[in-house]
């Protein structure tokens, strides 16, 4: 049974909450929108706190009824897929994030992108895909690891102990059968039960704007940290370009599924008292284009802009005006690096 065949035999029932940053009960609507990804049925709304200014979805599905947002097939959640290195990134990792015996895959080359005046765009890979620098016999957890896909590229990467934290039980399962120590269930609770200090990493993926309270999660994730140890997260953030396009139909705020709606001032907020000053790597993503521009058109409110957003959304030269965006910082999808204080 998918998520979409649940809920319409039980309707979620929306409850209002108070702001998860401050705690004000006072909170405008400044969004409405639909479950245009699963199909759940219902009008959702991201409200503005009249206190603080965060934008969270309110009202909102209540914690118990969470796993009926998350169809069989939502995408995180599937089989990963073969973990592949290629020469340029394995040659980036030694020489730059101390993974000395990092070989890449047979049988695989890189050509002319291998070249050292890519350097730069190796970094910001590595900073997009949350790769974190080596520590020998290190610890790390993965919260959201959803069926182990990041776990199993750390692995290959050298990493041995690995840990991770996952909501729904069929993705945890799959992670589990390939060899990590995951448990399943709320994040905020199975976080708690992990000793303060034990971490050399924690990593999380599109994770934090799923969370009822990310600003409580971050806080026990630097209790779990040593100190100076690494925290490397990605989330999305409405100063963006396509949020400026798109409004009420924009990607990032995925009803009902997206608890959270920050800005970059919001995150570097969160982090401040913790962690000391990030780096942030932009990623982009053709589909943060042609899903809100799919949507309008199916429902008779798309343009010129929209038609072109998905001619645009398969090809080449689509990719590549999306890592452009993201190069000048325009796109939603953002992942942090950042350290724990001593």
């Amino acid at each position: 049974m998918n998520a979409k065949e649940t809920t319409e035999r039980s309707p979620i029932v929306l409850v209002n909450v108070p702001c998860p940053r401050c705690g004000g009960k006072e909170s405008v609507a400044v969004a409405r929108g639909k479950d245009r990804l699963c199909g759940i049925p219902g009008d959702y709304f991201a409200a503005e706190c009249l206190g603080c200014g965060l934008w969270f979805q309110n009202p909102r599905p209540p914690l118990e009824r969470l796993g009926d947002l998350y169809p069989d097939d939502y995408l995180p959640h599937v089989r990963p897929e073969p973990v592949v290195i290629r020469p340029g990134a394995a040659e980036y990792l030694r020489l730059h994030m101390g993974y000395a015996e990092l070989k890449p895959d047979a049988g695989i080359r890189d050509g002319w992108t291998s070249l050292p005046i890519f350097s730069p765009v190796r970094k910001w890979l590595a900073g997009a895909a949350l790769t974190p620098e080596y520590v020998p016999g290190g610890k790390l957890l993965e919260i959201g690891c959803a069926s182990g896909a990041r776990l199993l590229y750390l692995r290959r990467l050298g990493w041995e102990h690995l840990y991770g934290i996952e909501l729904m039980p069929a993705a945890a399962a799959q992670a589990r059968e390939a060899g990590f120590d995951v448990v399943s269930g709320q994040i905020e609770s199975n976080l708690s039960a992990y000793p303060d200090g034990f971490f050399d990493v924690v990593v999380s993926s599109m994770v934090f704007e799923h969370l009822a309270d990310p600003f409580a999660v971050v806080a026990e994730a630097a209790k779990k940290l040593k100190p100076g140890g690494e925290f490397l997260f990605s989330t999305i953030v409405r100063d963006s370009l396509d949020f400026k396009l798109f409004g009420d139909y924009w990607g990032g705020f995925d009803f009902p599924r997206h608890m959270v709606h920050f800005s970059l001032a919001d995150i570097l907020g969160m982090l401040k008292d913790r962690f000391e000053e990030p780096e942030w790597f932009y990623q982009g993503a053709p589909a943060d284009f042609s899903r809100p521009s799919s949507w309008r058109l199916a429902e008779g409110k798309g343009g010129l802009l929209d038609r072109a957003a998905l001619a645009l959304a398969s090809s080449r030269l689509g990719g590549a005006l999306a890592s452009a965006a993201a190069l000048a910082g325009l796109t939603c999808r953002v992942s942090f690096r950042c350290r724990k204080k001593a």
